[in-house]
């Protein structure tokens, strides 16, 4: 059934459409907002990407691109789009953010043009930031911000019930004004391969190459495995750190860099995987991680915000510390034991199906959008 709403999608700042298609993942980020459309009266972007974003149209029927075509530099557009964009975001009915840096941009819009404003956040942006930073000042000033802005929207939607409570609790945020929507997954895209073999010891991992994903502890327990065969798929800033890693631990020659990837080819990689593992210090909702389970294959995942909220341990995988013995005794149980393996690799399928489908949560998000409207 098409409802009468008309949403306005704000996109993070300085993430526009191509900065998705460059790293591979446009099709899964839009993935949820084309199944939106026909149930929607109308359906807008807001992107700080130039008139380069339009050729994406095609890819994206029925809705409506709102770029940057005045070349303004990120932080200066998110300051003008609600006016640049005046006359189309007056048609709209409720804006959404898709994630917390660069909201403030829809909120400033929904005051002007008094619309309910949903802010998004996927992940504790403060937090996180001090994590990697420290307490600097452009820490603090982020804190400051994410509070202003959660407490300012008319509905917030988070993607875990361990992150609900910590904006409640660090940012005062009404319990009534919070959803919890999950990310998803396109389970039957992501779904066991019956062409494509798990290759003996391999070992998958999928993101970005920072600080955040632990991977030279990864690789400091990948040299305590032997049967281990490590493949990295995408690539970030440490790259060449880690390839003179591993030289330095004598296993280059089990660890294979291939890169970036179209999300599209990322169901035949992880099939062809006996374990995934995502080894990082925290996390938001792992996306590639519940990609993983959905393809059957058993995961390893450290025990931290983020990772224990998706993996139930020796249920749908396997929790460990985030330390190379912790992390290479996990690999090792599921290496050496097929049937093991296999159990928790069909449960982590069924529980993909049921929590984190892209089914589910289009009903989800519907349903969410009405109450913001109302």
């Amino acid at each position: 059934m098409k409802s009468d709403l008309h949403l306005a999608l704000f996109l993070t700042r300085a993430v526009p459409l191509w900065r998705w298609d460059e790293l591979g993942i446009l099709e899964r980020e839009v993935a949820l907002y084309l199944r939106l459309r026909p149930r929607l009266a109308g359906l807008s972007i807001v992107t700080d990407g130039g008139v380069e974003e339009l050729r994406y149209q095609e890819r994206l029927p029925g809705i409506r691109i709102l770029c940057n075509r005045w070349g303004l530099s990120p932080n200066l557009y998110s300051l003008l789009a609600p006016f640049l964009h005046w006359r189309a975001l007056r048609e709209a009915t409720v804006y959404k953010t898709n994630q917390l840096d660069g909201a403030w941009t829809a909120l400033i819009a929904g005051r002007i043009h008094r619309k309910p404003v949903v802010v998004r956040a996927g992940y504790a942006w403060a937090l996180n930031f001090c994590r990697d930073q420290g307490n600097t000042r452009k820490t603090r000033l982020i804190r400051c911000l994410e509070g202003w802005m959660l407490c300012r929207a008319d509905r917030v939607v988070i993607t875990t019930p361990s992150l609900r409570e910590y904006i409640m609790r660090e940012c005062g945020v009404p319990a009534e004004r919070v959803t919890v929507i999950s990310n998803y997954v396109d389970t039957r895209r992501f779904c066991p391969l019956p062409d494509a073999r798990p290759e003996a010891g391999r070992v998958v991992f999928v993101g970005t190459f920072n600080n955040a994903k632990n991977l030279p502890t990864l690789f400091r327990a990948v040299a305590l495995v032997p049967a281990a065969r490590l493949m990295l798929i995408g690539d970030g800033s440490l790259r060449v750190q880690l390839e003179a890693l591993a030289g330095e631990l004598g296993i280059a020659g089990r660890v294979t860099f291939a890169g970036r990837m179209n999300h599209s080819q990322l169901p035949d990689m992880l099939n062809r995987a006996q374990v995934f593992a995502l080894t990082s210090h925290y996390e938001g909702h792992p996306k590639a991680l519940i990609e993983a389970m959905a393809c059957g294959v058993a995961v390893v995942g450290t025990d931290v915000d983020g990772i224990r909220d998706v993996i139930r341990h020796k249920e749908t995988g396997l929790l460990c510390p985030p330390t190379p013995e912790g992390i290479a005794v996990a690999l090792s149980r599921l290496l050496e034991n097929v049937a093991w393996r296999e159990k928790l690799g069909r449960a982590a399928r069924e529980f993909v199906v049921q929590e984190y489908s892209l089914k589910r949560v289009v009903e989800q998000e519907l349903a969410m959008l009405a109450q913001a409207s109302r």
